[in-house]
């Protein structure tokens, strides 16, 4: 999955990033909401539990990879906030227009994921009409992006996951060999 990928990669490393695997309901709720063609982040009562990615275009073919590799490409414009810089929490550190869909990718303890792609007829988007707008949701459990605190600590990679994952460590992710054998590879 890109999203273990890039989040293995993150600079500068981090030590608690958790392996991401696929979940059935969170593909669910992100299906039921790109049904509804609307431009937002919804629905209103999921949020308070779930983070959302949204991403949408119209005319050539993109991928849900090309898109989620914009996600990722925002980290441009994010600055990682070093424990020495900000006592007792971290302001938020984005320099450019967007960072919030790396921040939430890349939150170290989300560790479930599930996306939708589903091509609507006529979208409203940014004031304009987009005809067979192809849009893609994301949603993400547990959340992430809280205000005050950085994605994930700084640090040798998985030198400070959880108990729960026993030491197991795959591609700088803190990984749970027996939890990831439910699906093949090329479904999560």
């Amino acid at each position: 999955m890109l999203h273990n990928k890039l989040r293995g990669q993150v600079y500068p490393p981090a030590s608690n990033m958790e392996y991401m695997t696929w979940d059935e309901e969170l593909e669910r709720s992100a299906a039921a909401w790109a049904q509804r063609c609307l431009w937002e982040h919804g629905p209103a009562s999921l949020l308070v539990s779930i983070g959302q990615n949204l991403a949408v275009h119209w005319g050539r073919y993109r991928s849900p990879g090309f898109h989620v590799q914009s996600w990722y490409d925002e980290v441009k414009d994010y600055t990682y906030p070093y424990p020495h810089e900000c006592n007792p929490w971290c302001p938020e550190r984005c320099s450019g227009a967007m960072c919030t869909h790396y921040t939430q990718m890349v939150w170290a303890t989300t560790n479930k994921i599930g996306c939708a792609v589903h091509t609507c007829r006529s979208m409203s988007v940014w004031g304009d009409i987009w005809e067979n707008a192809v849009y893609l949701v994301c949603n993400y459990s547990p959340k992430g992006n809280w205000i005050g605190e950085a994605p994930y600590k700084h640090g040798r990679p998985c030198s400070e996951c959880p108990s729960s994952y026993g030491g197991g460590c795959r591609n700088n992710l803190c990984y749970r060999e027996e939890h990831y054998h439910q699906k093949p590879e090329w479904m999560r």
